[in-house]
């Protein structure tokens, strides 16, 4: 292998990003990354200190591409409208960057100040799409939680082909979306 003139942490940083969403998570490590940049492993150690920092990272910019998605995804939506749209934008990226998606749930055990900030953006988001249903704060917390369990459920299966009747599986998710939002409402609206 002949050296790499130039390398930087950005070139490690995008082929880390494609190595992930196109051959997974576990796929990332830094004999294989070396050999993808056609340069020896301790090259990588001139950009980063460890693996972990290096996963870190991918970690962070695949939880930024989903926040980006979901805030985009319900601009000029609200009520139920906005969280569908969300749980479809959600569904898309996770099926799009299967990789990346779960690098977004994987961080190592000490990810950065901007990887947790970028998650509460998201946590965030969900909240207002949820204030207008005039649920107490641990409820909130519980419809969230709800969402976000429902969602990545759907993913896994999804990834798993856990899924063998053959109906469209978007339809389900929207019939349980349908039903979670219902559940939202005072009773009185039910």
């Amino acid at each position: 292998m002949s050296p790499r003139i130039g390398l930087n942490f950005n070139q490690l940083l995008s082929t880390s990003i494609k190595i992930v969403d196109t051959e997974g998570w576990e796929a990332l490590t830094i004999s294989y990354l070396a050999k993808k940049l056609t340069i020896q492993p301790p090259s990588i150690y001139n950009h980063i200190k460890n693996l972990d920092e290096l996963k870190n990272s991918v970690a962070l910019h695949g939880i930024t591409q989903l926040y980006e998605k979901l805030r985009e995804s319900v601009e000029g939506k609200n009520n139920e409208k906005a969280i569908f749209a969300l749980a479809f934008a959600y569904l898309d990226y996770a099926r799009t960057h299967p990789g990346l998606y779960k690098a977004t749930l994987s961080p190592s055990q000490t990810p950065g100040d901007d990887y947790h900030l970028t998650g509460n953006k998201i946590l965030n988001l969900i909240y207002e799409l949820l204030k207008p249903f005039n649920l107490s704060d641990i409820e909130l917390i519980h419809a969230v939680r709800g969402l976000r369990s429902l969602l990545h459920g759907f993913v896994s299966l999804e990834k798993s082909d856990g899924f063998g009747i053959n109906i469209p599986i978007d339809e389900s998710v929207l019939f349980v979306l349908k039903n979670y939002v219902r559940n939202l409402k005072p009773d009185i609206e039910k």
